[in-house]
C-alpha cells in the first residue's frame, strides 16, 4: 500500500486537529450560492445584544463574522480543544468583550447560569452530541440531550433570543461513506440509512418545544455544491484527517478504511480526473417566544 506521511498524524477527540492544519484542509462549503459563513451572517440577530454564546468556536471562523456584524456586550466562546482556544485567543487579542471557556460545549450548557440573547454553533454541536451519546448509549443519550436542550431554552435564553445551528446531513454523498466508517467503532451509527442520532435527537427535542409554544422553529435542508478534490490523495487526507479526525490513523482498521474510501471516490471521479463529492446540511434557527 502507498505510504501516506499524513497518516502519522494522530489526535485525540479532545484536541481535534492542529489549527493551521485545519485551515489547510478546510474547503468552502457552498449552499444555494452562499458559503456556510454567509448563511450564518444573514442569521445573526439584529439589534443590541447583552450576551452571546458560541458552542465549538474552533479557531474563530464564525466568531470573526459575528464580531464584524453584531452589536453585543459579551461573547462567550466555548471549545473542548485547548489549542483551538489558544489559537482563537491569538486571533482576537485584547478583546475585553470576549470570554473563553475550554470545555465540552454540552457540559457547559448543563452548568451555565447565564442568559443569552443569541446562541450559535457551526457544525461542531453535532460532534459534541455524538460524543455524549457514545458515552451514554442511545436511550440515555436521547433523554440527556432532550433535557439539555430544554434547559438551554428555558434557563439560558432570554425571551426573544435566537439560536442558530448548522448540522451535517449524514445521508449526503460526502457523509454516507464517513458514517459507514464510524459505524465500525461506534455502535450509535449502526442505522446508517437514516439521519444520524444527533440530527434525530435535536429534531425531537426542538419539535417538543415548538409544540409547547416556547419557540418558533425553522429547519432548512440544503444540498451543497460539490467539493472538488484535485486527486485521490488529497481526498484521502481530508477524509481521514479532517472529517474522521485521524481516528483510524495507525489503527487496525486503517487499511480497510483507506480501501473503502478509494473505492467510493471512484463513483465521483470526473472525466478530467477531479473528484467531486456533494455535501449537505440542515440549518436550524429558532426564536424563543415565551418563557
Amino acid at each position: 500500500m502507498k505510504n501516506y506521511p499524513w497518516l502519522n498524524i494522530k489526535n485525540t477527540m479532545e484536541e481535534y486537529v492542529d489549527p493551521e492544519y485545519y485551515n489547510r484542509l478546510l474547503r468552502d462549503y457552498i449552499f444555494r450560492g452562499k458559503t456556510d459563513l454567509e448563511i450564518f451572517a444573514s442569521n445573526i440577530s439584529k439589534g443590541k445584544m447583552k450576551k452571546a454564546l458560541e458552542i465549538g468556536c474552533g479557531n474563530g471562523r464564525a466568531t470573526k463574522i459575528f464580531l464584524d456584524r453584531a452589536d453585543f456586550s459579551e461573547l462567550c466562546l466555548v471549545d473542548l480543544s485547548r489549542r483551538m482556544i489558544k489559537n482563537a485567543k491569538e486571533n482576537f487579542p485584547n478583546r475585553r468583550d470576549l470570554k473563553f471557556e475550554c470545555c465540552d460545549g454540552l457540559e457547559y450548557l448543563e452548568q451555565a447560569e447565564e442568559k443569552y440573547d443569541f446562541i450559535f454553533s457551526l457544525w461542531s454541536f453535532s460532534h459534541a452530541v455524538h460524543q455524549m451519546i457514545s458515552r451514554l448509549g442511545l436511550a440515555a443519550g436521547k433523554e440527556r440531550i432532550g433535557n439539555l436542550m430544554e434547559k438551554m431554552v428555558l434557563c439560558n435564553m432570554e425571551k426573544r433570543s435566537k439560536f442558530f445551528l448548522i448540522h451535517f446531513d449524514s445521508l449526503s454523498d460526502e457523509q454516507k461513506i464517513l458514517i459507514r466508517q464510524w459505524k465500525k467503532n461506534l455502535p450509535i451509527f449502526s442505522q446508517n440509512k437514516i439521519q444520524s442520532p444527533s440530527k434525530r435527537f435535536i429534531n425531537y427535542s426542538l419539535r417538543k418545544l415548538q409544540k409547547r409554544g416556547i419557540i418558533k422553529l425553522d429547519i432548512r435542508h440544503l444540498k451543497g455544491e460539490p467539493i472538488i478534490y484535485k486527486s485521490q490523495d488529497e481526498a484521502l487526507e481530508i477524509f481521514m484527517n479532517f472529517h474522521m479526525e485521524t481516528f483510524f490513523n495507525r489503527s487496525l482498521r486503517e487499511k480497510e478504511v483507506l480501501s473503502e474510501l478509494k473505492k467510493y471516490f471512484l463513483k465521483f471521479k470526473r472525466k478530467d480526473g477531479l473528484i467531486a463529492i456533494r455535501p449537505g446540511c440542515f440549518v436550524y434557527s429558532f426564536e424563543k417566544i415565551t418563557n
